[in-house]
């Protein structure tokens, strides 16, 4: 133990055996909650995201698919649900602090040389509703097997071994060069000669198609320039490889589009007055959703400061049983490899996408099993995904398919008819835990159990940042008002009501380490 730690929590602990209980009873209960404030990223041995006050935030939160342009394998079943303001309250409610929203290139620029006003009004409605809910926003330029434009013609025959694909989403219909080449699968909807080779056009900017890709990210850069919700930018969801094997070239150009993204992005932000740098989110090749092994660009791809590294963690979900004589089907080793991978960049880590898709009581385990690597590892991460619809790519898989059985996004649904069924309750519980929201300096440990409610957290602050830092925010589900077991450090507690649970606020008393502990 720290010395000074230890006698800094004897004395506190002293001073709180005598004031908690009136205090833990009746704190303030002021209803100012801070606005949000715009994110960055920090490097180095304490990488984190911070936001301007310097409290290191943990963007918790959900995948939001419903502005989607997806193919449509079934004319009798719609591919999207609407999205409404509605489903901004409800994912608040629940306790999330973060939405991932999918934009689609295809949507934003379907005309080359012309970003499309009204779909960039829409982005903003939903930006503008989740402001209102105090939820941040990353915009994911999103794609699976390159677009929806990849897909195999009526009455066309196969080759042996190869099945016919559906299209997916991504990239619009003038963007995509397969030179001709069979849009039949092996399999995996990217295993088709066809996807491959409109992601080889894409990498070697045939056509300047990357190049347009680049202005459509700077125009969705500059709208939002001076937004503080929008938390970044992530830049292209799971690319995949182009005619290839995986290699040195393929990850070469990805990294050079990625710096090609942030440059057009930073120019972008410094042309609006009150712009301000966004955090640049980025992935590694889509293979890391079935291995969950790092095939990433290099650590000097970029020399942009303000990026995070956004893996998505699906180990012991949709993962391989093995990859490269390795087990990856535990939650430990997707955390393990993005803590690996993210310390050669020098930043964090987000797991953009994680999730369960099977029966609930049998993945409850797996699931607070993830929890509990998400505290220790003090990050935050988007579950896949809220609504799902029933003529989803990923419920109709087959040319005019019927969708029988489950929709398994967080909310549930009966298909064909999109019967509404909840979210599965073991579910909602690890999501809904109890976490810190935003905390002064940083976050030095975390635990916090879905099942008891209880919450442990430390952090610390420097003389520096505790000047000006904005106060601890934690938030706490359920009808009942916490009970504060210990605090250390921390000074004018508040625990205010919110839909669906309660916030505690509390300053810091000064500089240096800060404990606060809490249970239903």
């Amino acid at each position: 133990m720290n010395r000074r730690w230890g006698l800094v929590a004897i004395a506190s602990t002293a001073a709180i055996a005598i004031a908690l209980p009136s205090q833990a009873a009746s704190p303030s209960s002021g209803r100012a909650l801070p606005a949000l404030s715009p994110l960055r990223a920090t490097r180095g041995s304490g990488a984190a995201i911070v936001d301007r006050t310097g409290r290191q935030v943990l963007l918790r939160g959900v995948n939001v698919n419903q502005l989607g342009d997806y193919y449509q394998a079934n004319v009798s079943l719609a591919p999207t649900i609407p999205l409404t303001e509605d489903d901004m309250t409800a994912i608040a409610r629940l306790g999330f602090d973060s939405v991932r929203l999918i934009v689609h290139w295809s949507k934003l620029e379907p005309q080359r040389g012309v970003v499309d006003p009204d779909e960039l009004a829409r982005i903003h409605q939903a930006v503008g509703w989740a402001a209102a809910h105090r939820l941040y926003v990353v915009l994911d330029m999103h794609q699976d097997a390159w677009g929806k434009y990849i897909a195999t013609p009526p009455n066309e025959d196969c080759p042996p071994g190869l099945q016919v694909a559906i299209g997916w989403d991504g990239a619009p219909k003038w963007a995509t060069i397969t030179d001709g080449m069979t849009t039949c699968r092996e399999q995996l909807r990217e295993a088709s000669p066809a996807v491959a080779q409109a992601w080889q056009s894409f990498y070697l900017d045939r056509d300047g198609i990357q190049t347009e890709l680049v202005r459509t990210w700077a125009a969705l850069a500059r709208s939002f320039a001076s937004d503080p919700t929008v938390a970044g930018y992530d830049l292209l969801n799971e690319p995949n490889p182009g005619l290839v094997a995986i290699g040195p070239s393929d990850l070469a150009l990805l990294g050079r589009y990625y710096d090609r993204a942030l440059t057009a992005i930073r120019a972008a932000e410094r042309s609006v007055p009150g712009g301000f740098s966004h955090i640049g989110f980025f992935e590694p090749m889509a293979t890391w959703s079935a291995t969950s092994v790092g095939v990433s660009p290099e650590p000097a791809f970029t020399s942009d400061p303000n990026i995070v590294f956004a893996p998505h963690l699906y180990g012991g979900s949709i993962t391989a049983d093995r990859s490269f004589g390795l087990d990856v089907t535990n939650v430990a080793f997707g955390f393990d490899e993005a803590a690996r991978e993210s310390a050669q960049y020098s930043t964090t880590f987000w797991s953009g996408e994680w999730g369960w898709f099977g029966d609930p009581s049998a993945d409850a385990a797996r699931v607070a099993d993830y929890g509990r690597h998400e505290d220790a590892a003090r990050v935050g991460g988007a579950w896949w995904d809220w609504k799902q619809a029933c003529g989803d790519p990923h419920v109709v898989a087959v040319p005019n398919g019927k969708a029988q059985g489950i929709s398994p996004s967080l909310n549930r649904f009966a298909c064909p008819d999109q019967v509404a069924l909840g979210i599965p309750v073991p579910f909602a519980k690890v999501l809904g835990r109890a976490y810190p929201r935003a905390a002064p300096g940083s976050v030095t440990a975390l635990t916090s159990d879905a099942g008891t409610g209880a919450l442990d957290l430390t952090g610390s602050t420097s003389a520096v940042s505790v000047a000006a830092a904005g106060p601890l925010e934690v938030w706490v589900p359920g009808p009942a008002r916490p009970v504060l077991t210990t605090v250390v450090g921390l000074v004018r507690l508040r625990l205010i009501p919110v839909d669906g649970g309660w916030i505690v606020l509390a300053d810091t008393a000064g500089p240096g380490p800060y404990r606060l502990s809490l249970r239903r």
